[in-house]
């Protein structure tokens, strides 16, 4: 009887402690994924942009990314579905602030 309360004991202790440590990995990832967004500019959709023309605005800026490979990066961080953007409506670019 003794040892069936142990064994309860220690299976308790181990859900508090794996609850804990998801907890922290969760708030750690969080934190790491709003600090890497704030180090990039975010600006507005005008009318007529294109997630394109964006891309070719801002070449100086990140030469080292094809505008492919931007469109793809910002659909990506700001979970657009193709490139469907509309005016007003903000997007984060991968240009360092």
């Amino acid at each position: 009887m003794n040892t069936s309360i142990h064994q309860k004991a220690k299976g308790i202790s181990f859900i508090i402690l794996f609850l804990i440590m998801t907890v922290v990995l969760f708030l750690t990832l969080t934190n790491t994924v709003a600090a890497d967004q704030n180090n990039y500019k975010e600006i507005t959709v005008k009318t007529g942009d294109s997630l394109w023309t964006i891309a070719e605005a801002y070449q100086k800026e990140n030469p080292k990314l094809s505008n492919q490979a931007f469109v793809s990066w910002v659909e990506n961080k700001n979970g657009l579905i193709r490139d469907r953007i509309v005016p007003n409506q903000k997007l984060i670019i991968p240009v360092r602030k």
